[in-house]
């Protein structure tokens, strides 16, 4: 009975951990001049109407310096919320949430792509935008936009 208790703690404490990492890239300060719906709370991007700060609910840069330096940026926002990273090998950068996102909202209103931009148009402005070193070996963005579409972009060296 005892060794039953235990492993029900264990379980419950294990559970609570990686719970509690799950949300360490929510971004819990959305600014206040983020799109607000009629009730004037913030919107969530359940639909293109209800997105209204970025053309995409999801967006994923992956660009390949060497096999051990990369930089990588993961932005969703989901019914839930907000959730960001900036992964930065040469800088030893690493951001979650709201650190994240308030570098990336700056560069994310910069581009101006849709679903139907051409691959290396994206990839172009992706480069300038998030001011990508020349000596790169691969970029890969996979974006879902706010009609629905979702689209991966990439370029190798």
């Amino acid at each position: 009975m005892y060794n039953l208790k235990l492993k029900f703690l264990l379980t419950i404490s294990f559970m609570t951990v990686i719970l509690y990492g799950c949300n360490k890239d929510e971004v819990k300060d959305v600014p206040t001049n983020a799109p607000a719906n009629q009730n004037g709370t913030q919107q969530t991007g359940d639909t293109p109407t209800d997105q209204m700060t970025f053309n995409f609910l999801e967006f994923s840069l992956d660009v390949d310096y060497s096999a051990t330096e990369s930089y990588e940026v993961e932005y969703e926002d989901k019914k839930s919320g907000i959730e960001a990273k900036l992964q930065d090998d040469r800088k030893n950068e690493r951001l979650q949430g709201d650190e994240a996102y308030t570098k990336l909202e700056p560069l994310f209103k910069q581009l101006n792509f849709d679903s139907t931009t051409p691959n290396d148009e994206v990839i172009d402005q992706v480069i300038k935008v998030f001011n990508i070193e020349a000596n790169y070996q691969s970029i890969e963005v996979d974006v879902e936009f706010v009609d629905g579409n979702e689209k991966e972009f990439t370029r190798i060296k």
